[in-house]
């Protein structure tokens, strides 16, 4: 069987919301907050969302972005100009992870269209 880093998460995820139930649904209700539409839009908050997991190097969040980011409007080139702006920011480890995670994704999107 081969492994499934979003399989994974959300199964850590329920682990979590069994164990410390309230500290995750406030955890939840806070992003929910945070990613509303407001002067921002919320694919915009996406793209920003996802050159913050960029440059904190979590997995995880790159490939629920930029599949959120899609899902949201975005274009492949909004979310490569995104890249470029995280490479700008924080470097050589965004090249790295974007010739993976983010074309991964990309790819893995097109295929369930």
């Amino acid at each position: 069987m081969e492994y499934n880093i979003e399989d994974d998460y959300k199964l850590g995820i329920q682990y979590l919301q069994k164990n410390i139930p309230d500290v995750v649904d406030a955890y939840h209700e806070l992003t929910g907050l945070c990613f509303e539409e407001g002067q921002i839009s919320k694919k915009h908050k996406e793209l920003m969302a996802l050159g913050i997991s960029l440059s904190h190097r979590d997995e995880n969040c790159v490939r629920y972005h930029v599949t959120e980011a899609l899902h949201k409007g975005a274009s492949e080139q909004e979310i490569w100009e995104t890249v470029n702006v995280a490479i700008a920011m924080s470097g050589g480890m965004i090249v790295s992870q974007s010739a993976h995670w983010v074309k991964d994704t990309i790819n893995g999107h097109q295929v369930k269209q």
